[in-house]
């Protein structure tokens, strides 16, 4: 928040009014110079400014000054010469007094002033110079006394409700118009009559004007709400900022203070539901990255990451975000249309997140500490029934698979001999240990599996940070470390974050930066591959609650179930809880990155700035599997296995940009043109081993057998790049860029490219005809369109690449190489050309502000695998062709500073809309099929990867129904009906309709902020709708066979069952006669699922400690905390996760029964600031 106030007091604080002073201080007003930054704002805020860059402070009439405006935009400008130019302008006066510069006037100035509004224009620092000459301005002397009669001191402080001072905030007497503006630590001081009672009115941008009742104290504290709007705010846009009204692109911002709302691992997780067209897809494993997409997906088989740019470094696609200490952000832009993000290329074609990191203030060094501790639980599990249910499901399960096959001559009242006899499999037999079960006797084991696996974890944060400045350098340095336990036992995150942030002045023209963030994390894995040898979630549903993970000792039962089931080829499952605490699968990581600048001012408005930066990884990965723990299908003991792996990743960049920006009159220009050479060198090793001898020697060289893989790559990019921003009459907007990159990732005749980007904007509410209204006080359309690249492929796709081959030469074999891809030197990146139309409203002096969109994005060159005759050697080659369309709705809604009675309410409302089309794919390829049964399936006019399958209309009761209606070959009475589509009285795949899509239809969140005094309540909302995913934790049980793992509670109380639930919808359980009809309505209506949820993301309750108490214990700030997040989600999706998804976009939706939950958190936390 400390940066937050100092930029607002910047802002407020500018420029200044002039006449000189004093003998004594015109020589010290003679040596102090300027930076100034100044665009047609207030003179109070020139006032404002003048006192955050010097040692002086200005006391005024407000009424001599309200109507004087100022611009000036230039580096080294003399305070003495400002002073005396805005005098002879105005007719003002400028006394001083000590550092205190009185502004009065000659008894004619306040009249004049009032007559007509009035802009100044400063001119040149050459003219500037030669102001005495100009305009003959003399020097006022120093002054003894200034208004003898007010000799009561009044002396207070003004705070932000967090308890911030507010620097450059106004403060005016209401009775007499004398004013002053607040220092470095918000404090002020004002002389009025003695024995007198005023009222102070106290006023600054972005906070409600105050009015205050001193009732004759000498000494006050102030406490300002604030009202910042967001069209208020700095944005930033790609190798600059902008205030946010002045944007024509379609960008979007999340500050510090609403980061800051939530408390998790990476940055992402704090943009769920904050940003229209922004979806997160969040997965809950400590240290994993969320799958963040921005108006939906663009490509088919290319990268769909956005780019993320940390403080102008660009971070390579894939690159874990996890290592990003959140609480070091300071402000997050999303860069959605190709017009804003056309300034990054064939880098964008997915938008851009640009994150700017936390950076020092002018002022004495503020020590902050930030510490919270809490506990996660699984917020949402498949419920699996218990051993009773489990023994009823499996046998009616191998009840069925053994009569099915002849109802004739087989019952379910034969024995075990007699099955055996009839030829039964050993499927079709009884697990004769589930008797007593069957029988109801109580007290038997019954294990909850997930009670074992799934625990109450732990999450801590420890954050200290020291940052300050002076008046030619500031800085910012940070230390944390977080520790998260996930809610999967063997799961754990430890990280330790530095960041260290400088800027200085090294002359009045040369500016020096640096940069630095390195970090260290360990993280201990639940493996996720999807196999029941290593992967415990994949594991749950085969661990029969027959069993329990102890024996009577109280050592784990290794292998027991596997044992007990081979007899009948039950689910020969390894011990789950044995499996996590025994198999060691661990990784470290190591990341610094960042850079440093030098920036020199060339001439007025011209700059330059080179910097060089790097980012630099190295891991370590660490797996063994010992001998003492058996794994699916094979009992303990076994030989160990292990694996080591290492690798490092090295990318620098080296960029030089020149900046220009200049006022004439009306008119504001903004040029940057720039260039950019990156490149990135990756190297990895892996060494797996097996057959080690002792589970006390693990290291890998006690291994019989090895297996060596190395792998190393390299890629380069250079870049050209230059934008045009126009302004005319702050009302006429205007933007042009164009980039063109070259990559050493794409074919030799096609390595560049160029992007270019155009838009414009028209703020209607600053026209002289446009009406007054208390209402509508912002009106703003924009328009954009630009194209940008995806580059998101391999390093060396379009090369042939060969492998190790023996060939045949003569009757001799000898070693050689064979090619294996075919090369295409015309390989390039995907085009994404955006439309972008938008409309933005202000409200009750834009304290309601209203964003809307409508977007139409296309992907064309889509990268794709065609097939090739097979005279050539391959079956396809990677080429560019191909086109999908992206379209959609945005409405973003912000409101600051309503009032609910005493209570304050901020809030923000988001909802997007998106539609996915592919327009084409290769010549005479109409679809691409993907999954189980082809059933995701990409076709021309179609979304992508939209899910197909059979329509399930209900379970077949008697073989009449089946003899009367198409069905599949083999269909079994307590068989799916499938409903014949085309009425062809077949049942094939031509029956098969599009179910849905993983994508949304649409997506929304609400947040809010509501606060008393020194409480506060937040809480935010996420939400998606027209999501449809696959249930695998249902479909499984069809895979395999019903009766092999074990059912959902759902699935067990809607089972079909002629006696035991003959109203049940699913298919009656089969083990042994598992059909071929069975098996291909896995993918069906039955189990495509919704998808929707709304989830209640954060709430956060704090108190933030008044004044009087801080000063008690030297504290400028302390704010207590209470967070809860994820506290519930209503989706009536069954499983772990709806936001887990397979990582393939043609596959998109498919869930498997290993996702990782997301975890409902409860934290205690305290920010206290010295």
């Amino acid at each position: 928040m400390s940066k937050f106030f100092f930029y607002v007091g910047c802002a407020q604080a500018l420029f200044a009014t002039a006449t000189l002073a004093a003998s004594g201080h015109a020589q010290v007003l003679e040596e102090t110079y300027l930076t100034n930054n100044w665009r047609a704002i207030s003179l109070e805020q020139a006032f404002a400014d003048i006192q955050l860059q010097t040692n002086f402070y200005f006391t005024y009439n407000y009424e001599l000054i309200r109507d004087i405006r100022i611009s000036d935009k230039q580096k080294n400008v003399p305070l003495a010469d400002l002073l005396k130019f805005i005098a002879a302008r105005t007719d003002l006066k400028f006394l001083v007094k000590d550092e205190i510069i009185y502004v009065t006037s000659d008894g004619t100035t306040g009249e004049k002033n009032r007559k007509a509004k009035i802009l100044i224009e400063v001119p040149s620092l050459t003219e500037l110079r030669q102001v005495d000459t100009l305009h003959n301005v003399k020097v006022i002397y120093q002054v003894s006394s200034i208004a003898p009669d007010l000799d009561h001191l009044i002396q207070g402080v003004v705070r932000s409700e967090e308890g911030e001072p507010l620097i450059g905030a106004t403060v005016r007497i209401k009775e007499t118009g004398q004013g002053t503006i607040t220092d470095l630590d918000g404090s002020f001081s004002l002389s009025v009559p003695e024995d007198s009672e005023v009222t102070l009115v106290i006023s600054y941008i972005g906070f409600e004007t105050l009015e205050f009742f001193t009732e004759g104290r000498s000494e006050v504290e102030i406490v300002m709400s604030a009202t910042l709007t967001q069209l208020d705010e700095v944005v930033v846009i790609g190798y600059g900022t902008k205030e946010k009204a002045q944007v024509t692109g379609a960008v979007s911002n999340l500050n510090s203070e609403e980061l800051n709302q939530y408390a998790g691992t990476s940055f992402e997780q704090q943009l769920a539901g904050k940003i229209a067209g922004l979806q997160i897809n969040e997965f809950g494993a400590p240290g994993s990255d969320a799958q963040i997409v921005i108006r939906g997906v663009g490509t088919l088989t290319a990268g769909s990451n956005p780019l993320i740019v940390v403080d102008g470094f660009p971070l390579t696609e894939g690159s874990s975000l996890s290592s990003i200490n959140p609480k070091d952000i300071a402000s997050i832009d999303i860069l959605k249309d190709a017009a804003s993000a056309a300034i990054y290329g064939a880098r964008a074609a997915n938008g851009v997140i640009l994150i700017k990191t936390k950076e020092g203030a002018k002022g004495t060094p503020k020590i902050s500490i930030d510490a919270y501790t809490g506990f996660q639980q699984n917020d949402q599990r498949v419920k699996f029934v218990d051993a009773y249910d489990a023994a009823q499901f499996f046998t009616e399960a191998r009840d069925w698979g053994y009569v099915s096959k002849n109802p004739e001559t087989r019952k379910i009242t034969d024995d075990r001999d007699t099955r055996l006899a009839n030829g039964a499999n050993r499927r079709e037999l009884r697990l004769n240990y589930l008797d007593p079960y069957l029988q109801g006797t109580p007290g038997l084991t019954n294990t909850d599996w997930q009670d074992e696996v799934y625990r109450n974890a732990a999450i801590q944060n420890l954050q200290l940070s020291v940052s300050g400045g002076t008046d030619k350098t500031n800085y910012y340095v940070s230390g944390s470390y977080f520790k998260q336990e996930g809610v999967a036992i063997g799961s754990a995150l430890d990280r330790y974050n530095l960041s260290i942030k400088m800027n200085t002045a090294l002359t009045s023209r040369l500016e020096f930066g640096l940069s630095l963030n390195p970090s260290f994390s360990t993280r201990d894995y639940v493996d996720l591959n999807g196999s029941w040898n290593n992967d415990p979630l994949s594991t749950l549903n085969i661990m029969y609650p027959f069993f329990s993970p102890y024996d009577e000792n109280g050592d784990y039962a290794i292998s027991e179930q596997i044992a007990t089931n081979i007899p009948e080829d039950g689910a020969l499952g390894e011990n789950v809880v044995a499996l996590i605490n025994n198999i060691k699968n661990q990784r470290e990581d190591f990341r610094t990155f960042g850079h440093t600048f030098l920036k020199i001012d060339l001439l007025e408005g011209l700059s330059f700035k080179t910097t060089v930066g790097a980012d630099y990884r190295s891991y370590f990965y660490d797996f063994y599997n010992p001998s003492f723990v058996g794994q699916y299908r094979t009992q303990a003991p076994k030989p160990a296995s292990t694996n080591e792996s290492s690798g490092t990743i090295v990318n620098y960049q080296l960029e030089n940009l020149l900046t220009y920006n200049r006022i004439f009159g009306e008119q504001a220009i903004d040029v940057i043109a720039g260039y950019t050479f990156q490149k990135e060198e990756g190297s990895d090793r892996s060494i797996s081993g097996s057959g080690i001898a002792d589970d006390n020697l693990t290291n890998i060289s006690g291994a019989s057998s090895f297996n060596i893989d190395a792998d190393r790559y390299v890629w380069s990019q250079i870049s050209y790049f230059s934008r045009l921003q126009y302004a005319l009459k702050d009302r006429y907007l205007l933007s042009a860029a164009i980039r063109r990159d070259g990559s050493s990732r794409f074919g030799d005749d096609t390595q560049w490219g160029v992007f270019p980007a155009f838009s414009a904007g028209w703020i209607m509410s600053r026209e002289p005809f446009f009406p007054e209204s208390a209402l509508l006080s912002f009106t703003k359309l924009r328009a954009s369109w630009g194209q940008s690249g995806n580059n998101q492929i391999g390093s060396f796709s379009s090369k042939a690449l060969v492998t190790p081959s023996d060939y045949v030469y003569g009757t001799d074999l000898g070693p050689g190489f064979a090619t294996t891809t075919s090369p295409n030197p015309n390989l390039s990146w995907e085009t994404n050309t955006s439309l972008d139309i938008g409309l933005v409203l202000g409200f009750f002096n834009n304290r309601l502000s209203l964003s809307l969109d409508y977007y139409d994005s296309r992907t064309s060159d889509l990268l794709l695998n065609v097939p090739v005759p097979q005279q050539s050697g391959f079956s396809s080659y990677t080429t560019n062709i191909g086109e999908v369309k992206n379209t959609g709705f945005e409405v973003e809604m912000g409101g600051q500073g309503f009032k609910l009675g005493a209570v304050r309410w901020d809030f923000d409302l988001n909802f997007s809309t998106n539609s996915n089309e592919v327009l084409a794919l290769a010549p005479g390829q109409e679809e691409i099929r993907a999954g189980t049964d082809g059933a995701w399936r990409t076709i021309t006019g179609r979304p992508i990867a939209e899910m197909y399958g059979y329509q399930v209309t209900g379970v077949y009761r008697t073989q009449a129904e089946i003899d009367a209606s198409p069905h599949l070959a083999g269909t079994l009475t307590g068989d799916y009906i499938v409903e014949d589509i085309n009425r062809d009285g077949e049942i094939n795949d031509a029956d098969k309709i599009a179910l849905g899509t993983y994508a949304p239809k649409f997506t929304y969140g609400w947040t809010n902020n509501l606060s008393l005094k020194n409480f506060g309540l937040s809480f935010s909302l996420v939400g998606i709708e027209g999501r449809k995913v696959f249930d695998w934790d249902i479909a499984f049980l069809q895979e395999v066979g019903e009766g092999f793992a074990v059912p959902s509670q759902y699935y067990f109380d809607n089972r079909y069952h002629p006696e035991n639930n003959p109203d049940g919808f699913f298919a009656q359980p089969n083990l042994g006669n598992f059909s071929a009809a069975r098996r291909n309505t896995r993918t069906s209506s039955i189990y495509f699922k919704d998808g929707d949820y709304l989830r209640l993301r954060n709430v956060q309750l704090s108190y933030t400690l008044p004044g009087t108490a801080l000063q008690a214990w030297g504290l400028s700030q302390a704010r207590i905390y209470l967070t809860a997040n994820n506290l519930f989600t209503l989706t009536s999706f069954r499983g772990n996760n709806p936001d887990g998804t397979a990582s393939d976009i043609l596959q998109s939706g498919y869930m498997r029964g290993n996702n990782y939950p997301v975890a409902r958190s409860f934290i205690a936390g305290l920010a206290v600031t010295f």
